[in-house]
Formats: structure tokens, sequence, C-alpha cells
């Protein structure tokens, strides 16, 4: 019986993939030239360790109306009744979103990076709708146990009444991040973090879920506030106040409150990844809205008064500028005050 001789001449190539090295031999087979593909060799876990593989994940987010939001309202101390409204809808831009790991900052993992380029626009509606925000593959080896938003802004749609009490859908919007904007007053103007903007009109339709230059037709006017007045004005450099700044609500009091941004860290059941995933999961943020608008009501009406000329909700340093019960200049009352609390986030995530 003859017996195979196999000679190893030479590797002619290798490479190597996550976990895994797949090498190319040459050999010989009773003298006879034979290409050979020798794959799942061996490598020492080191080469492992971030590999990608087949797990993938969807990350997307709803709003809550029936749960509150994390903090709002301000300290009190200005002599006027806090209020709050639940927006009827709830937007966030999102520059980046992560998995990453409580324990081990090394883990991480990105969902999306818009980089240089204006946020990820993204609308939650007041339904239990889900949005997806982003999708991506062959998620990094490592344990996860949270998610990480970096948020350029929130927007609240929110119910301004004139002085036939007659509702008008605005936009507020609250900036955490110095970013430029396309949807202010048709410009992309430069704003600062910090600042609150305002839309002039009443919105009929709404920016596209994902596409930041996808603007409605109304609404997408957003200006910024006179802090003198609570006026709109634009541009920036326009505002009357303290060195011609817009109003910023209350600064100190709301650096409390949104401790930590831009970055906003979620907690979810964890997750593991190896090189043997094959597994595609789905990551849903849940953000709890419910009196998520907050301002100082001076005339004791359930709206937000802002566009009636005998109330003054929402004029900021002039509370008493419109005569009105219980209001007088001798009374000296803080500042009426109007702004966005951030939401209370949790989330889950299944393995679809």
């Amino acid at each position: 019986m003859g017996h195979a001789h196999f000679t190893l001449v030479a590797v002619k190539g290798g490479l190597l993939y996550c976990g895994r090295m797949r090498a190319f031999f040459s050999i010989r087979v009773h003298g006879r030239l034979v290409q050979s593909a020798v794959g799942a060799l061996a490598v020492v876990a080191a080469l492992t360790t971030g590999c990608s593989n087949g797990a993938n994940i969807t990350l997307q987010a709803m709003m809550d109306p029936t749960q509150a939001a994390a903090k709002n309202g301000d300290p009190s101390t200005d002599g006027w009744t806090n209020s709050f409204l639940t927006p009827t809808g709830f937007a966030m831009g999102i520059q980046s979103a992560k998995l990453t790991n409580s324990s081990d900052s090394s883990v991480s993992f990105t969902i999306f990076d818009q980089g240089t380029g204006p946020p990820l626009f993204t609308r939650l509606y007041n339904s239990p709708t889900k949005v997806t925000i982003a999708s991506q593959s062959d998620i990094r080896s490592g344990t996860y146990d949270q998610v990480e938003l970096q948020v350029v802004f929130y927007e609240a749609d929110i119910q301004v009444a004139d002085d036939m009490n007659t509702l008008h859908p605005r936009r507020l919007r609250y900036y955490f991040s110095d970013a430029t904007d396309p949807l202010i007053n048709q410009t992309n103007q430069a704003v600062n973090a910090g600042d609150l903007l305002l839309s002039n009109n009443d919105f009929t339709d709404l920016p596209t879920n994902g596409d930041p230059s996808a603007v409605g037709t109304t609404g997408t006017d957003l200006r910024w506030i006179n802090q003198t007045d609570g006026s709109l004005c634009t541009p920036r450099s326009s505002c009357s106040g303290n060195a011609n700044a817009p109003y910023q609500g209350d600064t100190s009091f709301l650096a409390g409150i949104f401790s930590g941004y831009p970055t906003v860290t979620i907690p979810i059941s964890a997750i593991t990844v190896d090189s043997s995933t094959d597994a595609t999961f789905a990551a849903v943020v849940v953000a709890n809205a419910e009196n998520l608008f907050f301002y100082n009501n001076t005339d004791s009406n359930a709206p937000f008064n802002y566009l009636s000329s005998s109330s003054s909700d929402g004029k900021i340093d002039q509370p008493c500028a419109h005569q009105y019960p219980n209001c007088s200049d001798t009374d000296n009352p803080g500042s009426a005050d109007f702004w966005i609390g951030p939401p209370a986030y949790l989330s889950t995530v299944t393995n679809q």
C-alpha cells in the first residue's frame, strides 16, 4: 500500500482575524504542489481582546410621558409658583453613542459618532413609538453594562397661550455644548453651551429623524431669548442682558441638575460579547418626560401665557412689566423663569 508523504514547503501567507488564524500553506503530496487553507488555529487570548465578531446592536429610543422627569423646577425662592407641563414631543441632538463598561474604561464600542458634523436629530413622540437612532455591526469583544450618549441639546414641544387663551405649539431647545445650528432663523449660527432658544412661529411639521438638514417649513426659526423681557432675538449678539448675553436660565442651579452633561450615562443589563457571539441586541433608551417643562406661573393661570400681553409668564427679568393682580415693583419678585429639565432615563437590552 502506498503512503502519502507530506512535506511542508513554505508558509505562503496568513490572515489573522478575531480569535482565529487562517494560514495558507504549500505542501507536496507525492511530489505534487498543493495549496491548502488551514483555519481555526488557536491564537493567544491577548490577540483576541477587543476583536469584532458577529454581534450587532440597534439603538432605539422612546418617550414616556407618564413617568416623572429626573429633576425640574427652581429652588422656589423667587416668590413664584412653580408649574410644570408635559411636552407633546421631545427631541435630542446626539453627537455620539457608545456601549461602555462602568468599571473598565478601556471597554468601549462606538455605535455612531458624528465627528465634527451636526448632531443626529432624534425626535420622540408622546406615545409608545420606538424610534431607531442607529445600528452597528461587529460589536467588539467585552462586557458592556451602560450606554453613553453625548447630548448636544434637548428640545421640547410646548404649548404657549396668547391673550385669547389659544394654545400655540412651539419648540424650546436647551444646549449643553457649543454648536452650529442649521435651524436658527434658517441659517447656520453658533450657539453657546447653556443657551435656551424658542421657535418664533408655530410649527406645522418637524425635522426628520436622523437628518439634521431635513427641517420643516415652519417652527424651524429658533431664536435666542432676551433675558430682560423674554422677547426673541437673532443674531445672538443682538440680545439684551448682561454683556449682551441671551437668557440661559438659572445657570448656577441648572449646573447641578445637568451635572455630567453633555455625557449621559444610562445603565443597562450587562451583555457579554466574545468572538463566538452571533446575535443582534436591541438597546431601548426610555426618556421619562412627565412634567419636563418648568415655568414660573406668575398669574396662577394653568397655561404658559408667554404670548399674552396681560401676563408676565416668561418675561424673565421684567416680571412686573405688565400689570396683573398681586404683582408690583415693590414686591421685588425674582425672575420669571422657564426651561427644560432633564428626563429620567432607563434602558433595556434584548437579544433579538
